[in-house]
């Protein structure tokens, strides 16, 4: 039974460290022709299901790329950030300071803030998200860390909080600098957070809004900068299965979209970098919208949540010492293991990699944890799962004592006592057998001869 117990906790540790460790993984293109067909005319792009981090598509996901305005994703993570703290509040009035246009011109995305102007952190954040106005970006850093480059510093340490290592920035906006870059894969990291928060949903996923008149500027309207949202600001674009989230463009970094969809339950977050957009019979060809609006649904068209491994299946046996009623237990798994995978790939697609204790002793439990399983299709490693006894297996009285008497035989000190008892026999014999001391004869011992002193007289 300490086999299996040290066996248990060993597997136990194992998958912990696996579960802590393992980062997401994508299929291998050759293993399915569904991604094979697939790609994306960008410079880089990516496709993830938000609730299980899963990895649909990758293209040059890791390289470094520049984020333009889907920087401004970041500012709002820190400023609901503050929100949720209760350092900030959507009501708050921010008056902007002088700081505001600190880095930018009049050319750059923006809503015409002015210095002293009275705005809320919501109206701020609308400016931010849908309108995408660079001088907002500058405000709320303020009103979050109280100067612009301390809010750059917070930006940087939550990108790393999140785990993004491919990331640095520069600023709140996303204005071309050598410095400020970041990854598909982290921007996908920071659209998870931002979409933690039911009012950066709602606020991405508006087609346009209004900001009240202030003490500074009449009322305010702008149309949403995300063509896949409504046709208000590009026509022929609209996805209604998308709920947000960021646009940008520089000429650096191309014509890029961070993207949210929907269906059925699912979010699927898209991130197309880089894009180019030809002009073709006179019209300019959005590839932003169009090829992220084509990766998500080829998305949710092209996979699905298959079994992979049935919990209870058999996967093999273990042989059984101490026992007079079994010589082996079956082995099955110990739970059900789902992926999710293009429609092309099946179960009986996966190799298994089974790990078992070559015996076991009697008694064994149902249960009892006898081995790992994992599961890996064309290098990428999907689960390892623990193997246990499919049944009990009751010991035999007779075989535990003859093996305890045997391995209490095999010990050391044992063979030191049978020694000591040995040489004490051979001993105790030479002493009958060589050394006893010879009887005297009740004759005398005189030569072994014997003299009669008999003095009794002749009959007569």
């Amino acid at each position: 039974m300490k086999k299996i117990k040290v066996l248990s906790f060993f597997c136990a540790f194992f998958l912990c460290v696996t579960a802590l460790t393992a980062p997401a993984a994508a299929l291998s293109r050759s293993a399915s022709d569904i991604l094979e067909s697939m790609e994306v005319e960008a410079q880089a792009a990516l496709l993830v299901d938000a609730d299980t981090d899963v990895i649909f598509y990758e293209q040059n996901a890791y390289d470094t790329v520049y984020p333009a305005s889907i920087t401004k994703v970041m500012t709002a993570v820190c400023v609901f950030r503050a929100i949720e703290d209760g350092q900030l509040s959507l009501d708050t009035k921010v008056t902007a300071q002088s700081d505001c246009w600190d880095g930018l011109d009049s050319t750059s995305s923006n809503a015409n803030i002015r210095e002293g102007e009275v705005m809320t952190v919501e109206e701020l954040l609308y400016c931010l998200l849908v309108a995408s106005a660079n001088e907002a970006s500058n405000v709320l850093a303020v009103a979050v860390s109280g100067s612009i480059d301390d809010f750059v510093t917070l930006m940087n340490e939550t990108a790393a909080e999140l785990g993004c290592t491919g990331t640095h920035f520069v600023n709140p906006h996303g204005i071309p600098d050598d410095d400020h870059y970041t990854t598909c894969y982290d921007l996908y990291l920071m659209a998870k957070e931002a979409m933690r928060f039911d009012d950066f949903q709602t606020i991405v996923k508006s087609k346009e809004c209004y900001i009240d008149a202030t003490n500074l500027s009449e009322q305010r309207h702008y149309y949403n900068t995300n063509g896949l949202l409504s046709n208000l600001k590009y026509s022929g674009y609209v996805y209604d299965k998308c709920i947000g989230i960021k646009t940008g463009s520089t000429d650096d970094a191309g014509y890029c979209l961070l993207a949210a969809a929907e269906e059925d339950g699912q979010m699927l977050i898209s991130v197309v970098m880089g894009c180019e957009n030809p002009v073709v019979d006179g019209k300019t060809q959005r590839l932003q919208f169009s090829e992220s609006s084509r990766l998500l649904e080829w998305g949710f068209d092209n996979f699905s949540t298959i079994t992979i491994l049935e919990e209870n299946e058999p996967e093999g046996t273990v042989p059984v010492t101490l026992s007079d009623e079994a010589d082996y237990v079956t082995v099955v798994a110990a739970e059900t293991l789902e992926a999710q995978l293009p429609n092309d790939i099946t179960a009986d697609d996966f190799r298994k990699d089974i790990n078992l204790i070559s015996e076991v002793e009697a008694p064994v439990t149902k249960g009892d944890v006898l081995g790992t399983m994992t599961l890996t299709l064309d290098g990428t490693e999907y689960g390892t799962v623990n193997l246990i006894a499919a049944n009990d297996v009751a010991v035999s009285e007779v075989l535990l004592r003859k093996a305890q008497l045997e391995a209490l035989a095999g010990q050391w000190w044992m063979k030191i006592v049978f020694l000591v008892a040995g040489l004490v026999l051979l001993l105790v014999l030479l002493r009958l057998l060589v050394f006893r001391p010879k009887k005297k004869s009740r004759y005398g011992s005189s030569g072994g001869s014997r003299r009669s002193n008999y003095r009794g007289g002749r009959r007569r």
